[in-house]
């Protein structure tokens, strides 16, 4: 049985989504513009220990964009996807996690020239908070 709080993290979790793209899709203001006319995300990446960021996930699936989850740990997405892709050059992600995910990526991003361009924090009775983000190519 779904609970009116589970209904209620769901439809935060949704709503962010479009947030989240846009500000991955926005226009950087330099000699960029150019390459980045048509950008999208490489990979939506989703805890899979909080049902708002499984959530998020299902939302960015219908959306079409490539969603990935995982069990709090990144080390996976890090070695087998994200490192090999980022070592190509840069690649926009996004991602509702808790911060240890986001600690971490963040931190990997700035090896490739790239940042965190938006972080917003997600509340939600029963756990830690959430933070939604977008990491992309330092404008």
């Amino acid at each position: 049985m779904i609970s009116r709080r589970e209904i209620l993290q769901r439809g935060i979790a949704a709503t962010s989504l479009p947030l989240v793209a846009a500000v991955a899709w926005a226009q950087p203001q330099t000699a960029h513009a150019k390459a980045l006319e048509h950008p999208s995300l490489y990979k939506v990446l989703f805890d899979t220990r909080f049902a708002a960021s499984r959530s998020f996930g299902r939302d960015a699936q219908w959306r079409g964009q490539p969603a990935h989850g995982f069990d709090g740990d990144i080390t996976q997405i890090w070695y087998h996807d994200l490192h090999p892709r980022w070592q190509k050059g840069p690649a926009a992600i996004a991602g509702l996690t808790a911060h240890g995910a986001l600690f971490c990526l963040e931190r990997l991003a700035w090896d490739v020239g790239m940042r965190v361009t938006h972080r917003a924090e997600q509340k939600y009775d029963g756990h830690e908070p959430l933070y939604s983000w977008v990491i992309a190519p330092r404008a």
